[in-house]
């Protein structure tokens, strides 16, 4: 089939989990025999170019995010003159997503969304608690996430179905009642080019021993939550573990930020900010590390977590409800805690359990890379994406648009009406509000060397992830032991509080 892949990221400029996707989603439906044209953003002057054929949008620049670009309803023949696909599949969760339902009431093609942000923890990362806690703040601003929340649902609505990547964001439409359309939970594959290689030479700071190294992978960005794994290391991993080290990979608006608090805190000389890597050198890096630690709150997936068990190192994250929950199962392949006033005690804590055991280390590992072969290999995956466009087919021959094929004057008015005009002028609204720069500037010479004009390893691309579990590292030096006394406190604290309550919490 021709599908249409509506992307906030034509071209692969930063590396985010929405732009590696929308590539390694093209090149893998092309190579499972599909055709799959882009839709989105047209790059800027400094970017890279869309790949050939894409429908590109008219698109200004947001100051606030280097490399991010924001598309507005034209020129028309990016919504008239159009291929005809078989299906289209809007991956944007930016006013974007208008198009698709457009496009089905325009051209009768039938349209599905893909739901990637949790709305509710993000306005906790946008708004301080204290306006949300606060009386004459709080109602308005529950009141602005009720009308975002009915706007996403309705253009979901207008559509043939709606893509989630975690069960956690199945419950939450289900909970607001909101969304009529079917609802399929997909998650992002793994890029098996990639991460089937053999491991490559240790890339960690000599000074980093094995058996003490903790590793985090993400966008330096405020709803990251890396002034909490920095706290975590600081008060509760360091002083306990003196041979821990901490390793960031990534790059971002608060990068600057992260150091001067390392630097601070007093564990600068424990810590690598190593910047943003190629895609290809991160399966050395998952590789040859003890423990991934995570402190986001807002992942509904949550990339770099499916990377990390997929090379079989265990994950130390929050109990999320939603991403990260979906992926770690405490106690099989990594440790969850509960989200509270203790929560960093109870990471750090967790964290020194598994330096402790090498045997519990390495038996998550290998829990963890099994089961990802048996939920984020492209063969799984894509098989869900076919079955999800063969649903959206289904439910538009049961519901089709009484519109589709007509350009009179009163349907192009329900299209201002519905569509263009509340996608312009909340973008507009974006555009201003992102208008000041910041000193962060999205480092084009790093090769993304995943995108598909410039492919990594070809004899590892049709593996369909049957490849065995990854021969990981055996810790050689252990890092310093604590004693009994400790390795009981840490047990003591991670314990997971019973299922209802903690459901409730989520």
């Amino acid at each position: 089939m021709h599908i249409g892949m509506l992307t906030d990221y034509v071209a692969v400029d930063m590396t985010n989990g929405p732009a590696l996707a929308s590539q390694t989603f093209r090149r893998n439906m092309e190579m499972r025999g599909h055709q799959c044209t882009l839709i989105g953003p047209r790059p800027g002057d400094n970017q890279r170019e869309a790949p050939p054929g894409s429908v590109l949008l008219n698109s200004g620049k947001l100051r606030a995010y280097d490399g991010v670009r924001i598309a507005f309803p034209s020129p028309a023949e990016a919504i008239y003159d159009i291929p005809k696909f078989d299906v289209v599949h809007a991956h944007s969760n930016t006013l974007m997503m208008h198009w698709a339902p457009m496009i089905r009431d325009l051209h009768g093609i039938p349209a599905l969304s893909t739901n990637t942000v949790y709305l509710p923890g993000f306005v906790h990362t946008v708004i301080p608690d204290g306006m949300l806690k606060f009386g004459p703040t709080a109602r308005p601003l529950d009141e602005l996430t009720k009308y975002v929340e009915r706007s996403f649902a309705s253009v979901y609505n207008a559509g043939d179905g709606l893509i989630v990547q975690c069960q956690g964001l199945i419950d939450y439409w289900r909970s607001v009642g909101m969304i009529d359309v079917p609802i399929h939970v997909i998650s992002r594959p793994i890029d098996v080019r990639n991460f089937n290689r053999p491991l490559a030479a240790d890339p960690f700071r000599p000074d980093f021993r094995r058996g003490g190294r903790v590793i985090v992978v993400c966008r330096h960005a405020k709803e990251k939550a890396l002034d909490k794994l920095l706290n975590v290391f600081a008060h509760y991993i360091l002083p306990q573990k003196p041979e821990a080290s901490l390793t960031l990979i990534g790059d971002g608006p608060h990068h600057t930020a992260l150091q001067t608090a390392a630097t601070r805190l007093g564990i600068i000389h424990r810590t690598d900010f190593v910047g943003e890597r190629p895609q290809r050198d991160l399966p050395n890096f998952y590789g040859h590390a003890d423990v991934f630690l995570y402190t986001s709150m807002i992942e509904t997936f949550g990339q770099v977590v499916s990377e990390a068990l997929w090379m079989g190192l265990p994950v130390v994250g929050k109990d999320d409800g939603m991403g990260v929950a979906h992926q770690v199962k405490h106690d099989v392949n990594g440790l969850l805690v509960t989200p509270g006033d203790n929560e960093e005690e109870l990471l750090g804590a967790a964290v020194r359990e598994l330096f402790d055991d090498e045997n519990r280390r390495r038996e998550f590992g290998r829990k963890a890379a099994e089961r990802q072969r048996t939920v984020s290999a492209p063969e799984v995956v894509y098989a869900q994406y076919e079955a999800a466009y063969a649903s959206a087919q289904e439910h538009y021959a049961k519901n089709p648009s009484p519109h589709a094929g007509r350009r009179d004057l009163a349907t192009k008015w329900r299209m201002m009406r519905k569509h263009v005009y509340p996608w312009t002028w909340k973008h507009i609204g974006l555009l201003t509000l992102g208008s000041m720069s910041n000193d962060y500037k999205a480092r084009s010479e790093v090769p993304f060397d995943a995108a598909p004009d410039n492919p990594a390893d070809e004899k590892y691309a049709h593996d369909g992830g049957r490849s065995p579990v990854p021969q990981r590292h055996v810790a050689s030096e252990a890092a310093t032991p604590t004693g009994p006394t400790r390795k009981k406190r840490a047990s003591t604290t991670t314990k997971r509080a019973p299922a209802k309550k903690r459901a409730t919490k989520a």
